[in-house]
């Protein structure tokens, strides 16, 4: 079956994505929406494919779900669309979406795609393919994801369409859109795929993070896609107007080290996206130039590191990457708990502590009782310092750190 944007039937519920456009409203079949990709996200994807300057041919979603990939595509990129959906009523959304966004003023190619309600691993002739995105399907509510739990799985994609792509000097443009969740052996598993269907094929894998501690988009970005690096990490921010953080290079492992902080010393907790990317170490020797850092943890939603000088930020959008950082000004030899509370207070007092944050592993429970009776016992005496408590990986002890201005640099780098 074949749907036009031109036929969409716009009635039934809309929903308002947080990060599009006001007045761009999307539509979703039951139990789809949460597994739809952004508009921001979509929309800034889009836009850096746009820049590897695709062959004539079009854009391929054999897989489209939702159909808000496909569309941002489209709408960036200038190309006809094509998606392929197995469930009927996820594919009609896809084929409004098409439509809303035609409507909301882009280009016009979208309401000259198509969607086809059918299986993405059968074979359409004739046809010219550009771009080849697939976002196959994936278990809901694992911890782990196999490359055998995938649907339609890469190989069948890859050899029901490998006739059609169009093909450079690179390879053929191929974005693959994955579960976050893949550790290294598995992208190994990934890339050995490819190269069975196009030998020594151009790889870059790219980790989007929105922030809150998680990577929201991992992805392999193959032959036209690739770029000059292996790694790239994006950082979206919250405001659409703002460009995207991008850091290129090669992937290097990190490891903790078992050292005691000092007094004097800089804490900094920094992305955890980025630090799962691999690619921390390009951040740090930009805002640390010839520094050595020591980390404390690497894993969890807080990497944290110490070092002898404080950051310089070279651009504003920097920020993005620093959950926090500052200055120890004082070593509290206690646990975090309710009983040691005042001990904590008493010394955040000491040191002038008007606000303090509490970036400590801490149970969802806890948390907010015990933030709680920071800020009121301290805005009582509305110290003029503000800051936050940070903790050594199995070590009774807590790490007051004072928030200071960082100051900004005009030098180069290598950060987009």
């Amino acid at each position: 079956m074949k749907l036009s944007p031109v036929d969409a039937n716009l009635d039934g519920n809309t929903f308002k994505d947080q990060t599009s456009p006001e007045g761009l409203l999307f539509h979703y079949a039951e139990g789809a929406r949460p597994l739809s990709t952004p508009w921001q996200v979509a929309v800034e994807r889009a836009k850096m494919v746009r820049k590897c300057s695709l062959q004539n041919g079009i854009i391929l979603d054999p897989a489209c779900g939702s159909g808000i990939q496909l569309a941002a595509y489209c709408a960036m990129i200038g190309k006809k669309g094509l998606g392929i959906e197995l469930d009927q009523k996820t594919g009609e959304a896809a084929n409004c979406n098409l439509r809303r966004v035609a409507d909301h003023g882009f280009d016009g190619c979208l309401m000259s795609s198509e969607i086809i309600i059918g299986d993405g691993t059968k074979s359409i002739d004739g046809l010219k393919v550009a771009l080849l995105h697939l976002d196959p399907a994936r278990p809901r509510n694992s911890r782990t994801h196999g490359i055998e739990e995938m649907q339609p799985s890469i190989e069948s994609i890859f050899a029901t369409w490998k006739d059609s792509l169009v093909l450079t000097d690179k390879g053929p443009a191929i974005l693959l859109d994955l579960s976050p969740r893949l550790q290294a052996h598995q992208r190994k598993e990934v890339e050995q795929i490819a190269d069975n269907f196009w030998p020594g094929i151009a790889k870059t894998w790219v980790w989007t993070s929105r922030g809150g501690g998680r990577i929201d988009r991992l992805s392999l970005w193959l032959g036209q896609l690739a770029q000059d690096n292996p790694s790239r990490f994006v950082r979206i921010p919250p405001d659409p107007k703002q460009k995207p953080l991008v850091i290129d290079g090669e992937s290097k492992e990190i490891a903790t080290v078992r050292k005691l902080p000092r007094k004097g010393e800089y804490v900094s907790i920094i992305d955890s996206g980025l630090v799962e990317s691999g690619l921390s170490h390009e951040f740090i020797s930009n805002v640390l130039p010839n520094q050595e850092v020591t980390w404390s943890i690497i894993e969890g939603r807080r990497p944290q590191f110490h070092h002898d000088e404080q950051m310089e930020i070279i651009d504003k959008s920097n920020r993005l990457l620093i959950q926090a950082t500052g200055r120890i000004v004082k070593l509290v030899h206690c646990d975090l708990n309710e009983e040691t509370l005042p001990m904590l207070i008493d010394a955040a007092r000491e040191c002038g502590f008007g606000k303090l944050t509490l970036r400590t592993p801490l149970s969802p429970e806890q948390h907010p009782i015990l933030q709680g009776a920071i800020d009121r016992q301290l805005s009582a005496r509305a110290g003029l310092h503000s800051g936050f408590v940070a903790k050594q990986p199995n070590d009774s002890m807590l790490l007051l750190c004072q928030e200071e201005r960082m100051p900004y640099s005009t030098a180069k780098t290598g950060i987009n």
